[in-house]
């Protein structure tokens, strides 16, 4: 999750982890766009800041996008929160119309399975 999941009502927050998403075919190197359950946003429109790789941003129509390698550098959408590199891996394999499923982690559970998989190339 991301400092901005705040602007999304508990509703659309629960929507977007129990329903599924499919991988648009608009998807290319700049953003994975998702195909699904429209997200409610609240609040006033945000001022431009940095984005990172996997960040997931909703546009104005509800839609997520996730910002993947030749991303824009900076923009206004809110940020829903961000996919981990792992599972930015197994994105970039799967093709347009793949279901696709969330979960929440904390950052900590992120970072320990992240560490781990960086283990196995020091054995």
């Amino acid at each position: 999750m991301g400092a901005q999941a705040d602007r999304f009502p508990a509703t659309s927050l629960a929507r977007f982890f129990d329903q599924p998403y499919r991988l648009s075919a608009q998807t290319d190197r700049m953003g994975a766009r998702l195909d699904g359950p429209a997200l409610t946003v609240m609040g006033e429109r945000l001022i431009s800041e940095g984005i990172s790789l996997g960040a997931i941003q909703v546009t104005t129509d509800g839609q997520p996008i996730i910002l993947l390698n030749d991303r824009q550098t900076i923009g206004g959408y809110p940020k829903l929160g961000a996919v981990t590199p792992r599972s930015l891996d197994a994105l970039a394999q799967r093709p347009p119309g793949t279901e696709l499923r969330f979960r929440a982690i904390s950052l900590h559970d992120a970072q320990l399975r992240e560490r781990a998989f960086l283990q196995f190339f020091t054995r």
